[in-house]
C-alpha cells in the first residue's frame, strides 16, 4: 500500500471522531444523526489540529445543510482520555449557506464555537423561511437558547436590521403563542 494511500485512510479514521459530538453540529441537526461532509480536497494540520476542506463544501446532519467554499475544522482530545478528538469550533468561509428545514441563512462566513453553544453568521446576511426575509450584518444563534438575534452594521443600507414578513406565511413570533393564539393568528393572516 503506498504511504499516501495510508495516510489517506488515517485521515479519515480521524475525522470521523472528531465530529462525533454529543450535541448538534449544525444549527437544526440532531446530535443522534451523524456529520457528512463532501469537498473537493481535505488538508490535515496536525500541529494546530485542524481540518481544512475546500471546494464547493457541503455538511450535513440531519435535515441541516451547510455549504461554504472553504470549511475549517478545529479538533482537540477527548475529555477523560477517551481516546479520539472532538470539535471545539468549525469556521465556514463562503458564501456560506445554512439551511434548516424551511429556514435559510446566507452571509459571507460562519462560525460555530461549541464553548458557547453558538452559531455566528456574519456579512451580508439573509435570514429567510418562506417569504419572510430580515436582513443584517450579522447573526447570533444560540443553540442552547433557540434564540437568533440579527444585528445591523456599517455596510447594511443605513446600518439597520431590515425585515419583510408575508402574510400567511410562517414567522417565528408564533412560536411563543399558545396554540389557540397560533390558530387565530394564521386564519387572520389568509
Amino acid at each position: 500500500m503506498r504511504r499516501s494511500t495510508v495516510l489517506i485512510i488515517g485521515l479519515a479514521l480521524f475525522a470521523a471522531p472528531a465530529l462525533a459530538q454529543k450535541g448538534a453540529v449544525l444549527p437544526g441537526g440532531s446530535s443522534k444523526e451523524p456529520v457528512s461532509i463532501d469537498a473537493g480536497k481535505l488538508d490535515y494540520f496536525d500541529k494546530e489540529q485542524k481540518l481544512v476542506y475546500s471546494g464547493a463544501v457541503v455538511a450535513t446532519q440531519g435535515e441541516s445543510r451547510l455549504k461554504a467554499s472553504v470549511l475549517t475544522i478545529f479538533v482537540e482530545p477527548a475529555p477523560n482520555g477517551a481516546g479520539g478528538h472532538q470539535m471545539r469550533r468549525m469556521e465556514a468561509q463562503g458564501p456560506v449557506t445554512v439551511t434548516s428545514k424551511d429556514q435559510i441563512g446566507t452571509g459571507d462566513s460562519a462560525v460555530y464555537d461549541k464553548a458557547e453553544n453558538k452559531v455566528f453568521l456574519s456579512g451580508h446576511v439573509t435570514l429567510s423561511q418562506g417569504g419572510n426575509v430580515t436582513k443584517g450584518e450579522r447573526l447570533v444563534f444560540d443553540l442552547t437558547t433557540n434564540q437568533a438575534v440579527v444585528l445591523g452594521g456599517t455596510s447594511s443600507a443605513s446600518g439597520r436590521v431590515r425585515s419583510i414578513f408575508t402574510p400567511g406565511e410562517k414567522t417565528g413570533a408564533a412560536v411563543g403563542k399558545p396554540k389557540s393564539a397560533q390558530a387565530e393568528s394564521a386564519a387572520n393572516a389568509e
